[in-house]
């Protein structure tokens, strides 16, 4: 391989995240920048330690950045609910493009790979047309992936497992809120903002679920370019996600076992939000939906100071922990039980420090040991 060309992909690298050489140079620890310019020059050949840490900061598989151009895959293309700003989207989008390379890579590792997006259902512009439309979407889904009467409860595992959808918890702040994918080679993905609480990010995930199944029926493209076709998808993947998460049915018995005289207490609104893993102003909102109360109503409670304290309190007392990829940390330990992971390629995909994984490994149940097998009978 001519040094040129690896030349030219670390500095396409560099500026596909908008860093200048001397920002890089500094990032990586090189002494000046000169040294790094000489080498997007092709005038002094890169080590591989320096290689490795370029790769790291660029946000790069390093064994992408070592392919020729042509093998190159087809751009990742997120469509972001709320953009991070311009000056820091490049950057989001580069570190998460890296954590969507790394997830595929133990797919790959495992035999696990699968071309594109599973395809659940077909949906096409008439399908989503009216809310009627969408609800029968949200039920047919509901029932395809046999979520249960609290979909909320099993939805990420079933999107991971049955639908091999790529969920991403990215500290996001106030760089952006969420976004969804689908790819030609690397499949389906979600990006979560993982310091959102738990029933938000049960909302986010069936909210992108909505974008995920109709990813080929409107290109993301278009939907970016066309600002009133946004906003409609957006009001119709919000209408999604409140149906499939709170079945009519079940949401009814619900309330009405807890409903005396037509009237219903703050105290098991917030209860039953709780148990479906929705937001209270989700259940309010879909109470509204399915005429329990009037809209007028729902807008006002969501604003009333008396149950959004009550609201808070109930909330503060259920704890939680920071959300994970539960699939991807599988995926991960299964490569270091069989042996294609190094240790130290473990502890660099988990973010954590190698000293720290018997303790990381046990905290989640998880082994570093193949143990005994047993011997399958052919039926």
């Amino acid at each position: 391989m001519a040094s040129m060309e690896l030349a030219n992909r670390l500095k396409k690298a560099r500026e596909a995240i908008g860093l200048t050489i001397g920002e890089a140079a500094t990032k990586v620890g090189f002494g000046n920048y000169q040294a790094l310019s000489n080498i997007e020059k092709g005038e002094r050949e890169v080590k591989a330690s320096e290689l490795v840490a370029l790769a790291k900061a660029y946000f790069c598989d390093l064994n992408r950045l070592l392919m020729a151009e042509s093998a190159q895959e087809p751009e990742v293309h997120f469509l972001w609910r709320k953009a991070p700003a311009p000056d820091k989207k490049v950057a989001v989008e580069a570190d998460v493009k890296h954590r969507f390379e790394q997830y595929h890579l133990l797919e790959e590792l495992l035999g696990l790979v699968q071309e594109g997006n599973p395809r659940l259902l077909s949906v096409t512009p008439a399908t989503i047309r009216t809310n009627p439309g969408v609800d029968a979407l949200a039920g047919k889904v509901s029932n395809m992936l046999d979520l249960g009467s609290r979909p909320a409860l099993a939805l990420q595992k079933v999107m991971e497992q049955t639908l091999k959808t790529k969920i991403l918890y990215v500290q996001l702040s106030d760089f952006g809120s969420a976004a969804s994918t689908v790819h030609p080679v690397f499949g389906s993905a979600v990006v979560v903002n993982s310091d959102e609480a738990p029933w938000r990010i049960n909302f986010t995930l069936a909210h992108e679920l909505f974008h995920i199944l109709t990813w080929d029926t409107f290109s993301a493209t278009e939907i970016e370019q066309d600002e009133a076709l946004f906003k409609d998808l957006e009001k119709k993947a919000e209408r999604f996600a409140s149906t499939l998460l709170l079945p009519e049915r079940e949401v009814r018995a619900e309330l009405n076992s807890r409903i005396a005289d037509q009237k219903l207490p703050f105290s098991d609104i917030v209860d039953v939000a709780r148990e479906f893993g929705v937001s209270t102003q989700a259940l309010l909102y879909r109470m509204a939906n399915m005429r329990l109360i009037p809209w007028q109503a729902a807008d006002e409670a969501k604003s009333d100071e008396e149950l959004l304290s009550l609201d808070r309190r109930m909330r503060r007392e259920v704890g939680f922990e920071a959300p994970e990829s539960e699939r991807f940390i599988l995926l991960a330990a299964k490569c270091l039980r069989k042996g294609l992971l190094s240790r130290g390629k473990f502890a660099e995909l988990m973010e954590i420090d190698r000293y720290d994984i018997d303790d990381y490994l046990e905290y989640r149940g998880l082994t570093e040991a193949e143990g005994m097998t047993f011997e399958i009978v052919a039926a």
